[in-house]
């Protein structure tokens, strides 16, 4: 494959620290991937949530197929290069008139991002993802710099650790990245993101895929990836196996070893 994106496209990436609409994936293809979602949920229960959560590629062969995606790979490549890299994926589900938010906050800084890499996010909405039902929204061109953060307890933050951005931030600077079923954003590490509350009877649905370059680094790699397009010349990440089948058991003790070494103590294993 080769990289799509014109040139005048990355340089307002690059200027902005985010891109809004493309189209991932057609809008049938979008509801087929919120089924089979919502079929995990129903089967799974409350133990869902924290796999969808956190690398989810790694024990559901169909997320494995959206973290692959030729038009966001295309996209990404025309930013990043022909090597990429998964890093990570996370979906954000926010269910109607929910009332957690997502404080202001950077990436980067709370993503444990081996030193040296850059990230870029995907946000692929298999959902609506409207003001109305808390879409993301950014802020352009604070993309530069790592900012202070603080960190709040006792609200509706849905952030783990209660984070967000110690610096003013005005609303009004704000670009909602309003997407429809199978459209997609790319947001920058250090981009200054959040989103409000649902007041809405429409369930957001979206995943965030976490892209990388390889790059090269000091001594062996500790860091794991999943490589989806090109190749390593620097040997970056330890590969990642694909899974065979849904929550093959091999495949959910691997995530589960891998996301104890990521975040020690405060992950908890639940399946």
């Amino acid at each position: 494959m080769t990289a799509t994106l014109a040139e005048s496209r990355v340089e307002d990436y690059r200027r902005d620290g985010f891109l809004f609409p493309m189209r991932a994936m057609s809008t049938e293809r979008a509801a087929s991937y919120r089924a089979r979602l919502e079929a995990f949920e129903a089967e799974h229960g409350p133990q869902a949530g924290p796999v969808l959560r956190s690398k989810s590629h790694l024990v559901l062969p169909w997320v494995n197929e959206i973290i692959r995606l030729d038009p966001v790979l295309d996209v990404v490549e025309s930013i990043i290069g022909p090597d990429i890299y998964c890093w990570g994926s996370s979906f954000f589900i926010k269910d109607p008139h929910h009332p957690g938010f997502v404080a202001w906050h950077q990436d980067a800084p709370f993503s444990n991002i081996p030193a040296g890499g850059e990230m870029l996010t995907a946000w692929i909405a298999l959902a609506p993802s409207i003001p109305e039902n808390g879409c993301l929204k950014v802020v352009a061109g604070t993309h530069t710099e790592q900012a202070p953060h603080s960190f709040v307890e006792g609200t509706d933050n849905l952030l783990s650790q209660g984070q967000e951005i110690a610096v003013e931030v005005n609303e009004d600077d704000a670009t909602s990245l309003v997407l429809e079923p199978g459209e997609f954003s790319l947001h920058h590490q250090f981009i200054f993101h959040g989103s409000a509350p649902s007041r809405s009877d429409q369930r957001r649905v979206g995943i965030a895929v976490r892209y990388m370059a390889p790059y090269e680094r000091e001594g062996e790699p500790t860091d794991y990836a999943t490589l989806v397009r090109g190749e390593d010349p620097y040997n970056a990440f330890i590969p990642e196996p694909a899974p065979s089948s849904d929550m093959d058991p091999a495949a959910v003790a691997y995530r589960n070893d891998q996301l104890v070494r990521l975040h020690g103590d405060r992950y908890r294993t639940t399946m």
